[in-house]
């Protein structure tokens, strides 16, 4: 379920059938994020960088079906090891939401036989930017309990 607030914020919960390391470990390999991290089958996620330690920074490239490409960047805020991970979120130019410095805070707790992720992204200045985000994530949330269930 997602929840938008004030067209800045969203909130998704998930449960997922694993432990709370298991989900974790999924944020903290750059080939593990290129498995899951992208809203569909059809973009391709590639890490160009990934150093995973608090204030180490990342940049990914996607890669539409039309062959075009965007590029994410941002920096490791919190590491909190199977519980907590906050990151910046910035697309580069010349992606439409080029320039909005966003949030984002991944929450794991452990919820009967697995897990709930909660996914909170905070800053998201455009609605269009709103919206392509709560698609975007819900996209590859679908991917990532994918991706675990296959690895399980």
């Amino acid at each position: 379920m997602a929840t938008i607030n004030r067209g800045e914020t969203i909130r998704i919960q998930r449960f997922f059938g694993c432990s709370p390391e298991i989900l974790f470990n999924a944020f903290t390999r750059s080939r593990a994020i290129e498995q899951w991290l992208a809203p569909s089958d059809a973009i391709k996620a590639k890490v160009l960088s990934y150093e995973f330690s608090v204030g180490g920074r990342y940049r990914i490239e996607f890669t539409l079906p039309d062959g075009q490409r965007s590029v994410l960047g941002g920096e490791f805020v919190l590491i909190e090891p199977h519980c907590q991970l906050i990151f910046s979120w910035e697309w580069e130019a010349p992606d439409p939401h080029a320039g909005i410095n966003s949030l984002v805070t991944i929450g794991v707790h452990i919820c009967g036989e697995g897990c709930e992720l909660e996914l909170t992204h905070e800053s998201l200045d455009l609605s269009a930017a709103v919206e392509r985000h709560t698609e975007g994530w819900n996209g590859a949330l679908d991917r990532l309990n994918r991706f675990i269930t296959k690895r399980q």
